[in-house]
C-alpha cells in the first residue's frame, strides 16, 4: 500500500518527492500505508527578481492510536531529508511497528 496524499500534493508529482518519501519510509522499516501526508501551498512571495520558487508546508501523520503530526517546510525536496533525520532520531529511543 501507499501513503495517503491529500491537499496540494500534485505539487510533488514532477519532482519525484512522493516516491522519494515512500522509498525512505520502506528503508526505515515503516509501512507507507500507515502515513497520511497533507501538502499545503504557501502564498507566492515576490523577491527582487520576480517570484520565489514554490514553497509549501508538509504535514506528515503516522496513523495509529498514538498518531502525531510532524510539520515540515517544503520546496524542491527540502522536507524529505529532515523527515528522515527526525524518524531516525525517534527510532533510536523507541521501537517501530
Amino acid at each position: 500500500m501507499r501513503v495517503v496524499w491529500q491537499g496540494d500534493h500534485k505539487l510533488l508529482d514532477e519532482s519525484g518527492e512522493k516516491q522519494d518519501f515512500e522509498r525512505e519510509l520502506k528503508r526505515l522499516g515503516y509501512d507507507p500505508s500507515q502515513f497520511l501526508v497533507v501538502v499545503r501551498r504557501e502564498p507566492d512571495v515576490a523577491g527582487p527578481h520576480g517570484l520565489q520558487p514554490i514553497r509549501y508546508k508538509v504535514h506528515v501523520t503516522q496513523l495509529g492510536p498514538d498518531h502525531e503530526t510532524l510539520t515540515l517546510s517544503g520546496g524542491q525536496g527540502a522536507w524529505v531529508a529532515p523527515f528522515v533525520q527526525d524518524a531516525t532520531n525517534r527510532s533510536r529511543g523507541s521501537s517501530r511497528k
